[in-house]
């Protein structure tokens, strides 16, 4: 599984793809109860998750119980947000996909766990391959997501190597 964190989440819905998400990978995606928790905080964007969520009930995901990923969960929610530590906590122990553009505070947990993750470029990286969007309609969604105050390494599909 993908599990996806706020961040991701929160691009996709800035650059008008977010219906598009669970589809650009073949496996399938989920949104951890903390993760949602997070999303829903974008007040004027709840009429986009209420649509997200109605058109893609499986990808809700209630946190696990077992003590060793809630263990792992509050150890790192101490140094960073619910949503990452929840997805982080479980993928250690079940070995899913971290889906989190935010590098710098997952990427040396990630490889010390040696748990594999994705960024936003990624999911525009498959979708552009698999004709799910072309060139151009990257290029608006990166400047939509841009243009709402979110980060991406690039202003332009052309810039990043795939």
């Amino acid at each position: 599984m993908i599990l996806v964190d706020c961040d991701i989440l929160s691009h996709f819905i800035k650059g008008g793809q977010i219906m598009l998400l669970p589809t650009i990978f073949q496996n399938p995606m989920r949104v951890l109860e903390q993760v949602e928790e997070e999303l829903r905080r974008y007040k004027s964007k709840s009429n986009t998750i209420d649509q997200f969520f109605n058109s893609y009930p499986e990808v809700q995901l209630s946190f696990p119980s077992d003590i060793n990923i809630t263990k792992e969960y509050f150890a790192l929610y101490k140094n960073m947000g619910k949503g990452e530590s929840a997805c982080l906590a479980m993928a250690k122990f079940t070995k899913d996909i971290v889906a989190s553009s935010n590098i710098k505070d997952i990427q040396t947990y990630c490889q010390n766990h040696n748990i594999q993750y994705l960024t936003t470029m990624d999911f525009l990286c498959e979708a552009l391959k698999t004709g799910k969007l072309s060139e151009v309609q990257c290029d608006t969604f990166i400047t939509d997501v841009l243009s709402a105050g979110s980060r991406l390494p690039v202003t332009q599909m052309s810039m990043y190597s795939c």
